[in-house]
């Protein structure tokens, strides 16, 4: 019985640890997409302004 605890105990801790990384986390992964996308795109279209890549930038990511 103890033996099934101490794996329960180890599988609920894992699955918190995962949680709270993922809600700390998750945000840096969507600003690094958007960030290499409107380096993507500027250098891509040197006449278009920072703001317009972004807004197309974030638009395009947050819709997939």
């Amino acid at each position: 019985m103890k033996k099934n605890l101490s794996a329960i105990l180890l599988i609920i801790l894992a699955i918190l640890a995962l949680y709270f990384t993922k809600k700390t986390y998750g945000g840096h992964s969507l600003q690094k997409s958007i960030s290499a996308c409107i380096i993507a795109q500027v250098k891509k279209n040197e006449n278009l302004t920072y703001e317009v890549a972004k807004n197309y930038c974030e638009k395009e990511i947050k819709k997939n």
